[in-house]
């Protein structure tokens, strides 16, 4: 199954006085990439969060908003002494130095970030395993909530892969059509140059074999198209895979966009045929160029 690496999801877990709110939102990453913004109190169980988030998903960027309401009776404060001081020293040091006036007040302090904060030293080991248990609930809530949503996404998705690897294989099929007024196409060149050669010829017999080698190597496109509609199978079959498809259905765009400029350069010496054939080889390009922004997407 394919997996869009966007989405959102979002829970809640409550208890008697707590409150947990997650929320989850995915873009693409090439690889896993979690980031957790949470109250600072509330560290300790950052891990806890990251373990469930890298064992559910594979690739993308996870930005976590994790916000934790507990009304408890006995809340203990923590104080930053040494950030305090630094604080007013630099006061003192500004106002001897510009001549600024007022003074650090409690207000300031209290305003200031990580002057005071929420201690919880002072949680019991069942508060702890509470709120570890509630956090727990809510990642896990919300992150089948974004699965599901990657999901959605992903079906969208292989729709859209789906129709332009439709208009790829089309294309190429212009290009096997034409194929093979092009072998034909650069026999009659060969024959003009032999023509052209005929005098040289008679004195270089390597010449003849040189030449004759250019054309066969340039007129034929059997092993780039046979590749290209091999990539194209392989890449349909991708769908399928549930691991990390979008890396292979991105190396799988590499090739056969590799294939396409080698049958674009032996068909830039034809005129009207080349045409034909160029124009729909880079319809192939931009196709591929398409898939390779929505792959993007591909968990």
């Amino acid at each position: 199954m394919i997996y869009s690496m966007t989405g959102f999801g979002s829970a809640r877990a409550e208890a008697r006085n707590l409150n947990v709110l997650i929320e989850i939102k995915s873009v693409n990453h090439r690889y896993i990439d979690v980031h957790v913004k949470m109250p600072s109190e509330f560290q300790a169980f950052e891990n806890l969060i990251r373990q469930k988030l890298s064992s559910t998903f594979k690739r993308g960027r996870l930005d976590v908003f994790l916000r934790v309401d507990y009304k408890r009776e006995n809340i203990k404060l923590d104080v930053n002494h040494g950030l305090i001081r630094a604080y007013s020293d630099l006061m003192s040091e500004l106002k001897k130095s510009y001549g600024i006036q007022g003074d650090l007040t409690l207000e300031m302090v209290s305003r200031l970030p990580n002057l005071v904060t929420v201690s919880t030293s002072d949680l019991s080991q069942d508060e702890i395993d509470l709120i570890g248990k509630k956090i727990g609930e809510a990642t896990d809530a919300a992150a089948a909530q974004l699965r599901q949503m990657r999901i959605t996404e992903g079906q969208s998705l292989i729709a859209d892969l789906d129709r332009r690897v439709t208009i790829i294989a089309g294309h190429l099929e212009t290009i096997l059509k034409g194929a093979h007024n092009f072998v034909e196409h650069y026999r009659q060149q060969l024959m003009t140059r032999i023509t052209e050669l005929a005098p040289q010829l008679a004195a270089d017999s390597h010449r003849l074999e040189m030449e004759a080698l250019l054309y066969a190597e340039r007129s034929d496109i059997a092993e780039e198209t046979t590749r290209l509609q091999s990539h194209l199978d392989q890449f349909a079959g991708l769908k399928a895979l549930g691991d990390e498809a979008g890396k292979r259905m991105d190396f799988i765009l590499q090739e056969m966009n590799r294939e396409v400029t080698t049958i674009l350069s032996k068909t830039s010496g034809l005129n009207e045929l080349g045409v034909g054939l160029g124009q729909a080889a880079i319809e192939i390009k931009v196709e591929i160029e398409k898939l390779r922004e929505q792959v993007q997407n591909i968990e």
